[in-house]
């Protein structure tokens, strides 16, 4: 149990450093992600802001030009209307053959757009003039006095573009660093709020360490730390308690054994020692009935093992279980130790024939054991469990002993270890059989005095 526990120390220290690292890189990712989209959109947003408003000014110039030449001609417009500001690089007059009537660059003769159609209004990006620069320009078609003409406004795109690169210049250096600072705060806010589970865990390892089990500070917090604090000591009593049984299964099964061996030892000892082959009567009094409570003890301790590791397996068939307490009742008759009085109806059930018997006769030698001169078997069944009892006249069990002579190594002392004592796994092995046949079994008070054992089985186990 320690060793686990040593690993899942060590797995609790794996998975706290992994998840710092990974909330941290999760956060990074997730804020490196938006403030992408954030760009984007500021980007976007900016280019298209600055797109407007130089459509705007060009606009409002045409309408100007418009109006203007609606009045006083081509020949009498305003030389201003035509000149470069701060939101117009460039000014056209066409006629409708394409011709430059009007221009704000004197001599240039090079229309940037095809004329338009009288009453026409069009913007057109990416326009370049005679010395390779872009435009965005505004058009508008216009008659005057029966004249088509078209009136061309347009400003430089680089503004554009210049602006928008340094705003992405200046997001490209800016969010890195945000982004750093904020992996950084993460990380140990991430460790503040991870500092529960790492006492936590430094105080398992301790455990470990000391080879003693006992129990983690629960922080007041009301969170999940606080359940994995619970959680945690719940775990710990669970391995505190299975090393303490396992510790004490291990002395008790050792002691058990020791008895057996040390007789057997001894006589084989005194047989060498002596030179002396060991008489019959010495074999059969002595050596061969402690080898065979030697090979039932190990037999039990193999169950038992068996039953903790994985749970015992049942090859489920048909089996009379009346069939089976009649031959009980038939072997301690022949014995003629106890009397045996029977009361069985015949009932089947689904299970395994030998841990069946092998329950049944741990009990039932456990009654003449312990009966004072007989022992009652009892079989009914109500169509859905079937109920065994095998009750003695002996002296009984106390309330406090009735759940605890279930446990392994339980024997009681007075009356109860009357005709001897067994190694105390009889009735161990009958619960751990019981409810490897989903069925339950009680300790109680047989109705004339003395214990009474019962066994429920359900009639039709599932396969």
């Amino acid at each position: 149990m320690l060793t686990q526990l040593r690993q899942a120390v060590r797995w609790l220290g794996r998975q706290r450093r992994h998840m710092r690292v990974r909330l941290t890189l999760l956060a990074t990712g997730l804020l490196a992600i938006a403030l992408i989209i954030a760009a984007a959109i500021v980007l976007l947003v900016l280019n298209n802001s600055l797109k407007s408003a130089s459509d705007a000014a060009t606009s409002a110039r045409a309408a100007l030009i418009a109006d203007s030449i609606a009045s006083d001609d081509v020949g009498g417009l305003d030389a201003e209307l035509l000149s470069a500001t701060g939101d117009v690089d460039v000014t056209q007059i066409l006629d409708a053959g394409g011709n430059v009537l009007r221009t704000s660059r004197h001599g240039d003769r090079h229309a940037l757009v095809p004329p338009l159609q009288p009453g026409v209004r069009k913007t057109v990006e990416g326009v370049t003039d005679a010395d390779g620069a872009d435009y965005r320009v505004s058009m508008m078609g216009v008659r005057v006095r029966g004249q088509a003409l078209t009136i061309v406004v347009g400003a430089q795109e680089n503004p554009i573009h210049d602006v928008v690169l340094t705003v992405a210049l200046v997001l490209s250096l800016v969010f890195p660093i945000l982004l750093l600072i904020l992996a950084m705060a993460t990380y140990f806010v991430v460790g503040r709020a991870l500092a529960p589970v790492e006492h936590i865990r430094s105080g398992v390892a301790e455990m470990s360490h000391r080879k003693s089990v006992g129990r983690v500070a629960i922080p007041d917090t009301d969170d999940e730390i606080a359940t994995l604090a619970t959680t945690m000591n719940d775990l710990l009593a669970q391995i505190d308690s299975s090393r303490q049984r396992q510790l004490q299964f291990v002395g008790d099964a050792s002691h058990e054994l020791r008895s057996p061996l040390v007789t057997i030892v001894g006589l084989a000892d005194l047989s060498r020692v002596t030179g002396e082959g060991m008489d019959a009567d010495t074999v059969s009094d002595i050596l061969y009935p402690e080898a065979m409570r030697l090979q039932r003890m190990t037999e039990d301790l193999l169950l038992l093992a068996r039953a903790d590791e994985a749970g015992l397996s049942v090859d489920l068939g048909d089996v009379d279980l009346d069939e089976l307490l009649t031959d009980e009742a038939v072997r301690v008759a022949a014995l003629g130790q106890v009397k045996v009085t029977a009361d069985l109806e015949p009932v089947r059930v689904r299970g395994s024939r030998d841990m069946l018997i092998r329950a049944i006769r741990n009990v039932v030698d456990n009654a003449v054991r312990h009966a004072h001169s007989s022992i009652e078997l009892g079989l009914i069944s109500d169509g859905v469990t079937a109920q065994l009892t095998v009750a003695d006249d002996g002296g009984g069990i106390s309330d406090a002993d009735k759940q605890r002579v279930l446990e392994r190594f339980v024997r009681l002392d007075g009356s109860r270890t009357r005709r001897g004592s067994g190694a105390g796994l009889g009735l161990a092995i009958v619960a751990e059989i019981t409810r490897a046949h989903r069925g339950d079994i009680r300790i109680g008070d047989a109705p004339g005095g003395g214990a009474q054992v019962t066994i429920e089985l359900p009639i039709d186990s599932q396969d």
